[in-house]
């Protein structure tokens, strides 16, 4: 056909003439170049309509019956790309059991799914990859392939432990199927499953007893067990130490004779870690513990309830004693609290008492006394992990009305 062509551009031009001269052929030519440039101005000078562009090419690819399964409509999740009928034929035909074989199902469905996967599209990926499995073809190749590319896709799922499955069949169907190993290698290491690192590292290099990758991850998984179990002794350790810790405390507080919560008022001797734990919000953190003298150290709470105002002293040691920590809030050199404009509450001008919550009664208070001797007070009560006492203004009007109360 192009001899022809040729022959009949050269009967036109040459008129019928048969006997050219090498200068009447040369200047033929000339113009037969002449004309081709011009034909290929002329096209680039004309817009081409109807192809694809930047903004069009989606929707494009979209009415092709190849492209269209895998088109999805910006923000559509994996599934939705709308399939034509062409094309949902096409995949009948491909997938049709009546038409094909299992093997050849199998096949078409590993390509369907490495698809996919090419398209980061894995969970239709492991869709595919199931499907092949499921026609249960006897070759026994393929189905390790595909239990070994189902376990890729499961790996840039995060489904570590489901792809370290799919490992172990592809492994099972093909001993030496070193892809499996490696790929079962990486999802061991992504889960921590160090065990199971050495054992496909293990089989690997049986396989490959130089492959460098394996012996690199099977040192990796050595350290990395090694201080798991470093750091689950130091917490058993701490655990222990802090049960310890905790009957220690449990036990001091049960030697002073400290009664605590509202089972010590039903005449209960147990006493229990939510009897100490301190219930007024300012308190919160402030559990009474050893310090590093191994004495006792509480938050207290003071109570003026003329102004219906509380302090909390979050360390208040046990040795301390209720005017220390008064001289320093309500002391000669220390500022009116701002409730008090008539700053009667001075450190000469106050009186302690705490509350008898059995016989409901007040207990006047020497503040001269330890915070150990007033709670070992056979009377005294500590509710809510936090000891309190009332701090009232001597002779004053609203002290006289709040004893009252009290059957004192």
């Amino acid at each position: 056909m192009a001899e022809e062509w040729k022959e009949k551009i050269v009967r036109e031009k040459l008129d019928g003439k048969k006997d050219w001269t090498d200068e009447e052929r040369a200047k033929l030519c000339q113009q037969l170049d002449e004309d081709l440039d011009r034909h290929i101005d002329s096209m680039s000078k004309t817009k081409y309509e109807g192809g694809w562009t930047e903004q069009n090419w989606k929707e494009q690819m979209a009415e092709h019956p190849l492209f269209a399964p895998y088109v999805q409509e910006e923000g559509a999740t994996e599934g939705e790309a709308p399939i034509n009928p062409l094309s949902e034929g096409l995949a009948q035909l491909k997938f049709d059991p009546d038409h094909n074989t299992p093997l050849e199902v199998a096949q078409n469905y590993k390509e369907e799914g490495n698809l996919q996967f090419k398209y980061k599209k894995y969970r239709l990926a492991v869709a595919n990859f199931s499907e092949g499995l499921k026609q249960k073809c006897p070759d026994t190749e393929l189905n390790a392939q595909l239990y070994n590319n189902r376990a890729a896709a499961h790996y840039h799922l995060g489904n570590y432990r489901s792809a370290l499955k799919d490992c172990e069949k592809a492994y099972e169907l093909k001993s030496d199927y070193l892809k499996a190993v490696l790929r079962a290698v990486d999802c061991a290491i992504k889960a921590k499953f160090w065990d199971e690192v050495f054992t496909w590292c293990d089989r690997g290099l049986v396989m490959d007893p130089s492959d460098q990758k394996l012996k690199n991850s099977r040192l990796t998984a050595v350290r990395e067990k090694k201080l798991v179990e470093r750091n689950s002794r130091k917490k058993a350790q701490e655990e222990k130490k802090k049960l310890t810790d905790e009957q220690n405390l449990i036990n001091a507080i049960k030697n002073q004779g400290v009664k605590l919560g509202s089972s010590a008022v039903k005449g209960s001797s147990s006493i229990t870690l939510s009897d100490l734990e301190p219930s007024h919000p300012a308190a919160q953190g402030s559990r009474v513990h050893f310090n590093e003298s191994g004495e006792l150290v509480w938050p207290v709470m003071f109570l003026y309830p003329e102004h219906y105002e509380t302090d909390v002293i979050q360390e208040f040691t046990e040795s301390d004693c209720i005017s220390d920590h008064l001289e320093v809030i309500f002391g000669e050199d220390a500022p009116p609290a701002p409730w008090d404009t008539e700053q009667k509450y001075r450190i000469q001008n106050l009186q302690v008492f705490f509350e008898d919550v059995g016989e409901n009664t007040l207990c006047k208070v020497d503040p001269s006394q330890s915070l150990q001797r007033m709670l070992q007070d056979h009377r005294y009560c500590v509710l809510g992990g936090t000891p309190g006492f009332i701090v009232l203004v001597k002779g004053s009007k609203f002290m006289k009305e709040f004893l009252m109360k009290y059957s004192t």
